[in-house]
């Protein structure tokens, strides 16, 4: 999990909001002409963290936004507390419902409370456009020192440390992150929470959460979480010297060998042998024991476009999950100095100039991915069998419009004042911000709304086809009760006794012509048609 997506959702509700307003006027500079004396700045009547959260931020750019928080989210939890009075005082709540959401209050109350949301002061964002279309970002969400005791502040890594999963990373990799996470500490706080929440039968379900994990795995849940490192990882490779063909309806997409690899950090090797142990019969699986590495490959005998080898191994402090064991293999080599890895590309040299070498998250996305994934998604456009000519020119200019070629390399770091998140991109962010709120109500509605006509038009040719099968009916029951043979011809007077309804008329204006007896009644409509 990116940091820095944390650092952006929670800056998204609040700080993106104020951007819009915000980004236009504080990068203006008093300025002082003949006869002008310069304005000083106004003193803030109340304590905030501008000057710690500005401090980190670069000045000048297209993007600055500061917005304190601890006035409103300083003794948070106590306001929460506050409003069950409020909910005390609802009239005509029965009595054990109203225990329950004073129950939910509780629970929320002490999330509150020991997450360390209370201790959030300020937050911020900066960009600034250090060379053309190359702009680096900052997010901070700050807290003062010595606060930020809770989880928020711990769950996702306590102290920046070096970037190890780059070490990990291929040359070929689209898409890389890594990212601490405490699962240990989430099943604490979900234990403890629920333990005193008093809701009714929470605890016993939460205590039959081992007791299942082990009959489905075969291990100890508890025994798990001891042996996890807290920290994982994905790899994403694309391999450009090996083209594969991915079929989809009525085409084939070329596009380079994609390759997939979870990391996990352990302590130890209980979950590998777990796994060892359940394959050791399995025919045609593939072993290595050699040189500090214990591999398990597990080989596709089907014909596919792509080398799929699903393979599990444990190297050093790392567990790998990968979809072959050759890119198990080019990690370990790029780890061992024998391969060069991302860090040796240029794209990657040229997104980490001035970044952090230490955190706690960071994020890699190459041009080559998101390059890949326009050319496919403008071939499924084109080929689309159903789509109109109008609509697939539509969609295929909001993708050359889009991010499609964007690359970014982002860390985030857990310091003595929060969580800094750093980041260089081609994108611009006011526009990542803007162009969402444009493009997919575009996208929806140029979808949506050719589909919603041909559903209308359905809808009013079945409504039609209903009247004519009434039509039919009546010319069946006026033939039966009038002795009329094939061939003869009725009239809208003759079939107005059995038409209850009264003479039906075609929503899309079609005239309905009635036909002898043994012939369908017909519209005028194309499509409209009985018995079709």
């Amino acid at each position: 999990m990116n940091k820095t997506h944390i650092c952006a959702g929670a800056l998204s509700a609040a700080v993106l909001a104020s951007a819009l307003f915000l980004s236009a006027g504080c990068n203006k500079n008093e300025t002082s002409g003949p006869g002008q004396s310069v304005k000083p700045a106004a003193a803030s009547a109340v304590k905030n963290s501008f000057q710690e959260v500005t401090s980190q931020l670069d000045p000048g750019g297209n993007l600055y936004v500061y917005l304190s928080t601890e006035q409103w989210l300083a003794g948070l939890s106590d306001k929460i507390s506050g409003w069950r009075e409020l909910v005390k005082s609802i009239p005509d709540v029965k009595s054990q419902d109203q225990q329950n959401i004073m129950r939910v209050f509780d629970v929320v109350t002490s999330l509150v409370k020991h997450s360390g949301v209370e201790d959030i002061s300020g937050v911020g964002i900066s960009s600034i456009e250090r060379e053309t279309n190359f702009y680096h970002t900052k997010a901070i969400l700050h807290h003062y020192k010595g606060q930020g005791t809770g989880y928020l502040w711990s769950m996702f890594g306590k102290s920046a440390h070096a970037l190890n999963g780059l070490e990990l990373s291929p040359a070929s990799s689209a898409i890389v992150t890594f990212s601490d996470f405490d699962f240990p500490l989430l099943w604490s706080v979900l234990d403890k929470e629920i333990a005193q929440s008093g809701i009714p039968h929470a605890k016993e379900e939460l205590q039959k959460v081992p007791e299942a994990f082990a009959k489905a795995t075969g291990l100890k849940l508890d025994q798990v979480l001891a042996s996890l490192g807290n920290e994982y990882g994905l790899v994403i490779t694309l391999n450009e010297s090996n083209k594969v063909n991915l079929p989809i309806p009525g085409h084939a997409v070329e596009v380079p060998e994609p390759g997939i690899m979870f990391v996990i950090k352990v302590n130890n090797d209980l979950i590998f042998n777990r796994v060892d142990e359940l394959v050791k019969d399995m025919q045609g699986i593939i072993k290595v024991d050699k040189d500090g590495l214990k591999m398990r490959t597990f080989p596709v005998p089907l014909p596919l476009p792509i080398a799929l080898r699903p393979t599990i191994a444990r190297s050093g402090d790392y567990l790998f999950v990968a979809s072959s064991d050759e890119l198990i293999g080019e990690a370990l080599a790029v780890k061992a100095g024998k391969k060069p890895g991302l860090q040796s590309t240029e794209e990657f040299k040229k997104l980490s100039q001035g970044m952090p070498q230490t955190g706690n998250q960071f994020g890699f996305v190459s041009q080559r991915f998101g390059q890949t994934w326009k050319d496919v998604q403008t071939q499924l456009v084109e080929n689309s069998p159903n789509a109109q000519a109008g609509q697939t020119e539509f969609l295929k200019k909001i993708l050359n419009a889009s991010a499609g070629s964007a690359h970014s390399y982002s860390v985030s770091a857990n310091g003595e004042e929060g969580w800094v998140s750093s980041g260089n991109g081609n994108q611009d962010p006011g526009k990542i911000v803007l162009l969402p709120l444009v493009v997919v109500p575009a996208t929806l509605a140029a979808i949506a709304v050719p589909n919603f006509v041909k559903a209308k038009a359905k809808a009013q040719s079945n409504s039609c086809i209903n009247n004519l099968r009434q039509i039919d009916g009546a010319k069946q029951m006026w033939a039966l009760e009038n002795k009329k043979a094939e061939g003869d011809i009725p009239t809208w007077e003759d079939l107005k006794p059995y038409l209850h309804s009264g003479i039906p008329k075609c929503s899309q204006g079609g005239i309905y012509q009635l036909n002898k007896i043994g012939t369908d009644p017909a519209c005028s409509i194309p499509g409209h048609v009985l018995n079709q």
